[in-house]
């Protein structure tokens, strides 16, 4: 059953970032936007999707919020685009890890400066 999550997600991931790329026209989109990660629910019913947005915090809320209202018109293609039973609902969430780490590395960059 992993397994077909798993390659689920990754067909998912795949589509999700072409149809973002190439299909998506909305002006809110950060040209720097990227999908991390999708996780799939096990029943296929709902999936979210993890994106990484490179810029300020203004920009990155504005690409959330455009990402979400282009929900349907993605779920549409991919209805169209893949051979699955059900297409799940996506959810789309900021994957700040990057943020994390930038931040953790500073903070370690400062302490190392200290000694």
């Amino acid at each position: 059953m992993y397994d077909r999550i798993d390659s689920v997600n990754s067909l998912l991931k795949r589509e999700i970032s072409r149809i973002i790329r190439s299909d998506v026209k909305d002006p809110r989109l950060s040209t720097l936007t990227s999908v991390v990660s999708v996780e799939t629910s096990r029943n296929l019913q709902n999936a979210t999707v993890y994106v990484t947005i490179m810029g300020e915090e203004e920009e990155k809320v504005k690409t959330l919020k455009g990402l979400r209202s282009a929900g349907g018109f993605i779920q549409r293609s991919l209805r169209k685009n893949l051979d699955l039973r059900t297409i799940p609902s996506i959810r789309f969430l900021i994957d700040d890890s990057l943020d994390h780490a930038e931040q953790i590395s500073d903070l370690l960059e400062k302490a190392k400066q200290n000694l």
